[in-house]
């Protein structure tokens, strides 16, 4: 008999719930493609693909340090929505993403969207809470959906490991850091000067024409001097750092990432921010706790974000410690047949980067193209300058 699968909730995700009570913070990804997808059908799929990732059921339960992920028995529900205007590439026409997940009131952490579009594609909403899943563990998410769709076997997974077990399993082999983490980074494109209304995110998705390999140091480097070209200043990003296959053989789709800081000086190059970044790996920089994080246990979601709030313009928009000048992910290389299915041919999987921070990117890499995704803050792009530089970078990386 299958033992209940439980597993505690790490202080970096009651964290992640203080910031989807603040505004949204979701691992969104969007399956676009050609075909008309049955909701029965893959609600079947769902079912299937959940049974061997339970950890997609789970509900949180329990209080403060004691507090849990545990297994419903209950898979994410899929809806069919009517015919949209959305054309995948920003938050214009998207009402129906708006709706948070909200796991504090006993909801589920996931469920699909089956979009059809007018623009003749159909566009299937993988939509998940950050508290409980990562990047990587949606994708991994999708690809077991689609399998079930096809008839495939399934991997499953089944870990019940958090990111703090796995950064204590490390800590004997954690290095100093070589150079100090950036004190006040500049932001890479300028607030408005003038914020009204509350907190909201905008984001845009962009294909280039290529498969641009180490896009990840060279989108950082591109990032750096166009911050420069404005004012001078220290200028660094948070990359995540996935464990699965890195400093574990286990599988598991909850949060099992660590991070560090990428510094880019002034002579900074893309070759010698790689060689940086594999320094740190090497180094076990990823595995190294942020400073008080277990202290995060014992502190209310309600009473942490009462604190938040009213900092919350201030660590966003003035340069300060708190944060870096934005974050960088590269999900790899996929192929588009691993998401699609009799019925559906996807073109790309991609994610909406999470609603935290100044500036987010998110790359995933395909045979012939690269799919960027970006995220800001609203009061980035009052006079338009995050859309500037959104079409600034596509127009660098598709030369």
């Amino acid at each position: 008999m299958i033992k209940r699968y439980i597993r505690p909730l790490s202080p970096l995700e009651r964290y992640s719930l203080v910031l989807n009570r603040l505004y949204k913070y979701h691992v969104d990804g969007i399956l676009e493609g050609q075909g008309d997808v049955d909701p029965i059908a893959l609600q079947k799929a769902v079912d299937q693909a959940a049974q061997a990732n339970p950890a997609i059921r789970v509900r949180l339960r329990g209080l403060l340090r004691w507090t849990w992920w545990v297994d419903s028995g209950i898979a994410p529900k899929v809806f069919k929505l009517p015919l949209s205007d959305w054309d995948g590439q920003s938050e214009l026409h998207t009402e129906f993403l708006q709706t948070r997940l909200d796991p504090m009131k006993g909801q589920a952490v996931a469920d699909v969207l089956i979009v059809p579009c007018v623009d003749g594609l159909t566009r299937i909403v993988f939509r998940s809470v950050h508290a409980a899943i990562d990047g990587r563990g949606l994708m991994h998410w999708v690809a077991e959906v689609c399998s079930a769709m096809r008839g495939d076997p399934l991997q499953g997974s089944f870990s019940r490991l958090t990111d703090l077990d796995i950064q204590a399993a490390h800590q004997d082999k954690v290095q100093p850091e070589i150079n100090p983490k950036p004190a006040h980074c500049i932001p890479v494109i300028a607030p408005d000067p003038v914020r009204t209304g509350g907190l909201r995110y905008v984001w845009r998705r962009v294909v280039l024409p290529s498969n641009v390999n180490q896009l990840l140091p060279k989108a950082a480097d591109f990032f750096a001097r166009y911050a420069r070209s404005r004012e001078p200043g220290e200028v660094g990003f948070t990359i995540p750092v996935d464990y699965r296959g890195l400093r574990t053989t286990e599988m598991g789709i909850g949060n099992m990432t660590g991070y560090l800081r990428l510094q880019v000086e002034d002579e900074a190059t893309p070759r010698k921010l790689m060689h940086q970044i594999a320094t740190k790996v090497k180094a076990f920089v990823d595995c190294r706790s942020f400073p008080g994080i277990k202290t995060l246990r014992w502190l209310p979601v309600w009473f942490m974000l009462r604190k938040l709030i009213p900092q919350v313009d201030a660590i966003l928009h003035t340069v300060s410690p708190a944060l870096p000048s934005g974050g960088l992910v590269s999900m790899g290389s996929v192929n588009a047949s691993l998401y699609s299915f009799p019925g559906f041919a996807a073109n790309y999987l991609y994610g909406i980067p999470g609603a935290v921070g100044k500036l987010n990117v998110i790359f995933i890499n395909y045979p012939e193209q690269t799919v960027v995704s970006f995220s800001a803050p609203a009061t980035y792009n009052g006079d338009g300058q995050f859309d500037r530089l959104v079409k600034a970078f596509t127009l660098h990386f598709s030369q």
